[in-house]
């Protein structure tokens, strides 16, 4: 009973993170986090605020008291493990607590084991899949990739993943996508692809994979490499939510706990953010299927009487990957500025506040401030 009440309180504390870790009454959440955290990593999780901060601040928190020197190690240890966050400010490391996806669950791929695969999956598509998806601001976005790609008018230069990773100074990193890493630990083959390291990192994010044996360090060519191969492979790009994202994720729609969790939805582009739309021209449209076949989303129909037969999309299933564009034989697809689109945050700082925001309030907000100048956790 008392492991029980040790581990509920952790997942009430993860649940206050600007995406929630919610209860469940099959209580597989708990089960997870029994999976990944000791008691004594629950117990030192619990003194770790939504903030990063110094090890020291975390240990004046720790009771009975812990030497620094040993709260460090532990915190170290964790960060290795990828359940708790570590960056570096002013020289110095920093931690914090983890949302669970995108957060500690693709941080398991050393770790993961058939039953905790089988839990993240259970979680990933029920209790979880309510909280990750949001008609407000999400964790992700969709992006084309941008290569011979026609679109009615630039949206925006950081709408263009090639360009914004020409242009970034790096370092990168790949590593392999945990939920086709999962789906085959449970002996289910991904239909989509043999492609295996499609978890792609930039700046801080990739240096820190790296750093923990997590990442590969590539080069920026082989990174602009593997975004054509997403694309030949039809895997949507899905990067962080900001202008300068740190991670682009290579998906397909049978793996992908987002995806697919959204694709249960009977809107699921509500919960995506994209600055495009597919548009068919009807006189073009020999409706030979190919873009059928490449779309994630099973937005494309080519069974509409008021098309004449040919293909017509599902405005509420399309997130603007460009799937389809790149191999329309007749030229048929193109992509359209989407008229909902909005405005990034511009770093993973600014969305994570932009997602407090909107889950607490003007008045949470203030709070979170108040308890930051006075050395407490949130």
């Amino acid at each position: 009973m008392e492991a029980d009440t040790l581990y509920r309180r952790l997942q009430q504390h993860l649940d206050r993170m600007p995406v929630g870790f919610p209860a469940t009454e099959s209580g597989v959440e708990i089960r997870i986090l029994r999976q990944l955290f000791t008691p004594e990593e629950a117990e030192l999780t619990l003194q770790a605020s939504v903030i990063p901060e110094p090890a020291a601040t975390i240990q004046r928190r720790v009771k009975p008291a812990m030497p620094l020197a040993e709260v460090t190690a532990r915190l170290e240890q964790m960060a290795n493990q990828g359940v708790i966050l570590r960056i570096h400010a002013k020289g110095e490391p920093l931690y914090a607590k983890m949302i669970f996806a995108v957060g500690f669950y693709e941080r398991q791929l050393k770790r993961l084991t058939p039953e905790l695969e089988r839990d993240c999956r259970e979680y990933l598509l029920g209790a979880y899949a309510q909280a990750v998806h949001s008609k407000k601001t999400p964790q992700l976005r969709t992006v084309p990739i941008n290569k011979a790609i026609p679109v009615e008018r630039n949206v925006a230069t950081y709408a263009g993943i090639r360009a914004y990773v020409e242009s970034s100074a790096g370092p990168f990193a790949t590593m392999d996508c945990i939920c086709r890493h999962g789906r085959e630990l449970l002996g289910e083959k991904c239909a989509q692809t043999s492609l295996k390291e499609n978890c792609l990192t930039l700046g801080v994010a990739a240096r820190e994979m790296v750093r923990i044996g997590q990442g590969r360090s590539i080069t920026r060519e082989e990174m602009l490499d593997l975004l054509d191969a997403a694309d030949r492979e039809g895997l949507v790009l899905q990067p962080e939510n900001t202008k300068k994202p740190l991670f682009v994720c290579c998906c397909c729609g049978c793996c992908c706990g987002v995806l697919t969790s959204a694709k249960r939805f009977p809107k699921p582009a509500e919960y995506f953010s994209s600055s495009f739309q597919a548009e068919v021209n009807a006189d073009l449209c020999d409706v030979c299927g190919v873009c059928q076949t490449r779309c994630q989303m099973d937005a494309l129909l080519d069974d509409a009487a008021d098309a004449g037969g040919k293909i017509q999309v599902d405005r509420e299933r399309c997130i603007g990957c460009g799937l389809c564009v790149t191999t329309c034989p007749s030229g048929a697809l193109r992509l359209v500025e989407n008229p909902l689109r909005k405005v990034l945050p511009d770093d993973t700082k600014a969305l994570y506040m932009q997602l407090l925001q909107e889950r607490y309030g003007a008045w949470g907000m203030a709070k979170l401030a108040g308890r930051k100048l006075l050395g407490m956790k949130f």
